[in-house]
């Protein structure tokens, strides 16, 4: 006579199948009540913690995920997905250094994986070692030739130095079309690429998003931004387009300092000529950049 009690393993894994299929679909709700079933079957399953804090960091619940995942991690150190995720949550946490740390681990014990080295490089990104992170994607396409996130990271460092623009836009076009969810690390990139000083760097990759979004008034707001801080007529005014607030106080101090010096020290028609030097560049500060910025 057969048994009336179900096989738990068969149907662990059932579940698990079910639950990889509903987070494809990002059927995320769905997907956390068939691992909360699987839960009850099975409560220390690795796998399903795994999937549980994976579903956590696709809704953007970040600290929940870490917290998810180090549990996962408690009861399999060496489990590949909760490493991977791991890095990845640390990483939008701001722990750049603890991330760093996971992928480097991960490439010791995955040496020809390239995902992780994709995922190291976007980490790089975010520091904006832009070398580093070069190297690391054409490590990774070394292994795969045609792998997505290596390529995507290649052609992102190639706009922000400049170099093979062309066939740059050309591979993030492509990218940016075949997986639109990186157009928000890309905005992000652009955004830190400029708070560095890189506005040149960060133009060439806004306007490829500006290629691929049209429409986005943001993104062609940000474009019109950047446009206007690399013109040549906004050099004299550098210290505040880097600077902001701070920038222009330091101006403005050092400006005042240097026509009372001139006041003491140079004869009057030059000391005057200093001051209406002085007075024409403060009128341009004022007025020269939300005048450009119309005619952009």
């Amino acid at each position: 006579m057969m048994s009336e009690t179900p096989d738990v393993p068969m149907e662990r894994e059932a579940i698990e199948y079910e639950a990889r299929a509903l987070i494809d679909r990002r059927r995320y709700s769905q997907a956390r009540a068939c691992i909360s079933k699987g839960l009850v079957l099975s409560p220390g399953d690795v796998d399903l913690q795994y999937l549980d804090a994976f579903i956590d960091y696709c809704e953007d619940k970040h600290e929940a995920a870490l917290l998810g995942v180090v549990r996962a991690l408690a009861g399999n150190a060496e489990h590949y997905g909760a490493r991977t995720l791991h890095g990845l949550v640390l990483a939008e946490t701001g722990k750049l250094a603890e991330a760093e740390a996971v992928w480097i681990a991960l490439l010791r014990s995955y040496p020809e994986d390239p995902d992780c080295y994709e995922h190291y490089a976007e980490l790089m990104l975010k520091t904006l070692n832009a070398d580093k992170a070069f190297r690391l994607a054409q490590e990774g396409l070394r292994l795969d030739p045609s792998h997505a996130g290596c390529l995507y990271v290649a052609a992102l460092v190639d706009l922000i130095r400049g170099g093979d623009t062309a066939g740059a836009c050309a591979h993030l076009a492509t990218l940016l079309r075949e997986h639109p969810e990186r157009v928000s690390s890309s905005l992000a990139l652009v955004v830190s690429l400029s708070e560095r000083g890189d506005n040149r760097g960060a133009l060439r990759v806004a306007q490829e998003l500006l290629r691929h979004q049209p429409d986005s008034g943001h993104v062609l707001e940000l474009v019109r931004q950047l446009k206007m801080h690399t013109h040549w007529s906004m050099i004299p005014l550098y210290p505040m387009q880097r600077w902001g607030w701070a920038g222009a106080i330091g101006v403005t101090v050092l400006g005042i300092a240097a026509v009372r010096a001139s006041a003491t020290v140079l004869p009057p028609a030059l000391s005057i000529s200093i001051s209406v030097v002085w007075f024409v560049y403060i009128l341009y500060s004022w007025c020269w950049p939300p005048l450009f910025k119309r005619l952009i």
